[in-house]
């Protein structure tokens, strides 16, 4: 039957289509992260150290004890070749190269964050922009654009670094705008690719490479500054780019319509499993952006992104100025929360999904109970200021925190579809842009509280803030959340639609699979 498949020894072209996109994800991440390590290697660090004698009071213990705990029994460490951490009061990394000499800049923590968060400015901008791209050009031609014009960017900013500040602070924009398409438009693709059965599968390949651009954009930046110096990383960044944008270009389409080499086995089975749901429908935008149900989803994925922002651009600076961790450890170790993130929102949705579906329990106090992870993540947070100096701790607290941050992914993010239904894209569309807002509110924030004061208690308060906000969106679900549709989101033609229709839009809309929430969202804008 056409639209069932048999076993096949060969790879199905879809596989290889979320592969490939796997590899944007690699691609985007790393571009978005690298620069919280790179920013690290730009600046000089006198400045942490003039006036702030707290960071050699306060964690310079990890500078002997540590160091005394990392070399092997009975043998005597070089520390001119292995040291996990910086010496107070040395401009350079112990670990360092000849590379490491080239040209840094004397910026304050605050113009640090500025540039860190530079990226984000763009990001917000072309959030809902980047669905209506890739509906009227696809995602194949939006995507390789996205590529080519971010590699050419990330080759200009070294340029842009020596020209100026403000310089860099418009190329990272312009990174952040090229790349706030790349989320809408792989899902708008996989709209078109992945039959509702395969769905969770073919979403968890692409986003592992959100994993995987983590590691490249932390630990093997880091490893390739000390080996050759920042701005000769990113010429390598940018390259390894281009490469992979004529690799895309090569190997992607946009749906199997248009595939040279799918097989008419696949093709079928593909097209006779995707839903054919109803096109032409205006979006109500006034009845939207005035509904306070909707409202409550975005505060609670700010709550959630201000956390994600502080690992993604805070704690390689955290590491380097109070931990005094090396670049290279430096990089390798802020991966690690996002490994356990990654872990955890596969486990997660393994276990989640299956109670929504068979449980008793009402599907909003699920729901209500995985947000409630967000006071779990403020509890760590609050830790790892208190653990002060202690570095195994604080890198297991934040370790725990990602882990109880990744029950979000299949506890909350799917109620976009529950709510709004086919409106989804659009709302969460609108919803990222203002969660993305947090991407250079972070980054600013830490800056100001940490200006010539780089101390335990300076960071205290930064991790009591981010604290108050998560716990503050789980009692913003408590109080108001809601998974059932709003009126403005039903159709008022429903009963015009067959029963047979009906029961596979709502079999597909309970389907409960990780991942379903984007991919039905951009079904109903294209």
């Amino acid at each position: 039957m056409a639209c069932s498949q048999r076993m096949t020894c060969y790879i199905p072209t879809r596989y290889s289509l979320a592969v490939l996109l796997m590899g944007v994800m690699i691609h985007f991440f790393a571009l978005r992260s690298n620069f919280s390590i790179i920013v690290v290697a730009m600046v000089e660090h006198s400045p942490n150290n003039k006036g702030n004698s707290s960071r050699e009071n306060e964690c310079s213990v990890n500078t002997t004890q540590d160091i005394k705990y990392s070399t092997h029994e009975n043998n005597t460490a070089d520390l001119s070749t292995f040291n996990l951490y910086n010496e107070p009061g040395k401009v350079r990394h112990t670990n360092s190269t000849d590379h490491d000499s080239q040209e840094r800049f004397s910026w304050d923590p605050i113009t640090q964050g500025r540039i860190i968060g530079a990226y984000s400015y763009g990001h917000v901008l072309s959030q809902v922009l980047g669905g209506f791209l890739e509906a009227r050009f696809g995602g194949k031609k939006v995507l390789g654009l996205s590529i080519l014009l971010s590699s050419v960017l990330t080759l200009l900013t070294p340029a842009a670094a020596f020209s100026g500040e403000w310089w860099l602070f418009a190329v990272r924009v312009a990174v952040g705008f090229v790349q706030g398409v790349v989320y809408p438009s792989t899902f708008g693709i996989l709209s078109r690719w992945a039959p509702p059965s395969e769905r969770g599968r073919l979403l968890t390949i692409v986003t592992i490479g959100e994993t995987l651009g983590v590691f490249v954009g932390f630990s093997l930046t880091a490893h390739l500054i000390t080996q050759f110096g920042w701005a000769v990383t990113l010429y390598i960044t940018g390259v390894a780019g281009l490469a992979f944008c004529c690799i895309w270009c090569l190997l992607a389409f946009d749906s199997p319509d248009v595939h040279p080499r799918i097989t008419e086995a696949e093709k079928k089975y593909i097209e006779c499993n995707l839903e054919r749901t109803r096109k032409g429908r205006k979006i109500p935008w006034l009845k939207m952006l005035s509904s306070p149900h909707l409202w409550v989803l975005i505060y609670i994925h700010c709550t959630d992104g201000w956390g994600f922002f502080m690992m993604l651009a805070c704690l390689p600076l955290y590491m380097d100025t109070i931990l005094n961790f090396n670049l290279d450890t430096n990089g390798a170790l802020s991966t690690l929360p996002y490994l356990t993130l990654m872990a955890s929102r596969i486990l997660s949705s393994l276990i989640i999904d299956p109670v929504i579906k068979r449980s008793s329990f009402k599907k909003v106090n699920i729901r209500k109970t995985c947000i409630l992870a967000l006071v779990g993540v403020a509890a760590c947070l609050v830790a790892v200021g208190h653990v002060r100096c202690d570095s195994t701790a604080a890198i297991a607290m934040l370790c725990l925190a990602t882990i109880m941050e990744g029950v979000m992914m299949p506890g909350f993010y799917p109620i976009y579809t529950e709510l709004t239904l086919g409106f989804s894209g659009v709302a969460f569309g609108i919803s990222n842009a203002v969660a993305n807002c947090a991407g250079f509110v972070v980054p600013l924030m830490v800056g100001i509280l940490t200006d010539e004061n780089q101390t335990v208690e300076a960071w205290q308060k930064v991790f009591y803030i981010s604290a108050a906000i998560s716990v503050s969106g789980s009692v913003m679900a408590l109080a108001f959340l809601r998974t059932d549709p709003v009126s403005w989101a039903q159709d008022p033609d429903e009963d015009e639609l067959s029963k047979p229709a009906r029961d596979k839009m709502v079999l597909d809309s309970n389907d409960g699979e990780k991942g379903d929430w984007p991919l039905l969202v951009y079904e109903t804008t294209v």
